[in-house]
């Protein structure tokens, strides 16, 4: 069964962090050695800040080693760096514990009169934004999904698809949803994030190709949870030229999640003429 496992290919695609859910799957299926995965995720960790779950993974491979000093020292100096990032953002936390400024900036739709107004009756100021999305990252860092889902979403009600941040977010907040299984949510950030990558101009074709593969593969994790998933990848995957075109040049190992969708979802409308367009893309594949 494990010469079948595509963990490998498709954690060259993902975020470290949601290499951990596939290694929660493994683990459970126990098709590879525990302490092999084991030492796999603590490699994962030592590229974090989750230092606690860093521990405990060393305490379940080495029961009897003390825990290292550069791991206790390290573990000190995120709590300390937390803390002051922390205060960098003071005023947006107090205004996120606001309801009634949330519930004003929710239904403001023009950023500009949304950063006036906040600026005049709270004195916001927009350089804030930049100490959010970096406290934001260093919580998702730590493991705080839900944290970080909060304060990007914040960032995304005040700034424009414009700021130099905005795509970084975009990635970030999609993250940190399919961490926390809000896949509601998730889908519409997927959205969000397809639909700026289809229509901003980027630097070069590789870079839009690039975008479109980590897309791809993140946006596993989506359909195969939400309720109306496997409708979504069928349209995305298969009826999406440009994404059709990137699982072709870039991964073609997505054609099993691909097929996997077409053949379960058979009261879907137009089923079976899924089941042939996706028989032809095989087939092009293949020659």
């Amino acid at each position: 069964m494990a010469k079948f496992d595509l963990t490998h290919k498709l954690g060259q695609y993902l975020d470290r962090h949601l290499v951990f859910p596939l290694l929660e799957f493994l683990s459970a299926k126990q098709i590879y050695d525990e302490t092999e995965l084991l030492q796999g995720k603590l490699d994962i960790l030592s590229k974090t800040n989750m230092l606690d779950y860093a521990i405990d993974i060393r305490k379940q491979l080495h029961p009897n080693a003390e825990v290292p000093e550069d791991l206790k020292i390290k573990r000190a100096q995120v709590v300390a760096e937390l803390t002051e990032l922390q205060n960098e953002v003071e005023l947006v936390y107090k205004l996120m514990q606001n309801e009634e400024v949330m519930q004003t900036m929710e239904t403001m739709r023009d950023p500009k009169v949304l950063l006036s107004h906040l600026t005049k009756e709270y004195d916001f100021k927009i350089d804030m934004m930049d100490n959010l999305v970096k406290f934001a990252k260093y919580r998702y860092e730590c493991g705080n999904y839900s944290v970080s889902t909060s304060y990007l979403y914040f960032y995304m009600l005040i700034m424009p698809p414009t700021d130099k941040n905005y795509l970084n977010v975009l990635w970030g907040k999609l993250a940190s949803e399919i961490l926390v299984q809000n896949w509601d949510t998730a889908l519409d950030d997927l959205n969000k994030l397809r639909e700026f990558i289809d229509s901003n101009a980027f630097a070069n074709p590789l870079q839009v190709l690039q975008q479109r593969t980590w897309l791809i593969h993140w946006s596993l994790f989506v359909f195969f949870n939400h309720a109306k998933g496997r409708d979504h990848i069928i349209e995305m995957f298969l009826y999406r030229p440009n994404y059709l075109n990137a699982i072709q040049t870039m991964c073609p190992h997505i054609l099993r999640y691909l097929a996997t969708a077409v053949v379960i979802n058979r009261s879907r409308r137009n089923a079976l003429n899924a089941l042939k367009d996706l028989v032809k893309v095989i087939q092009q594949v293949q020659y």
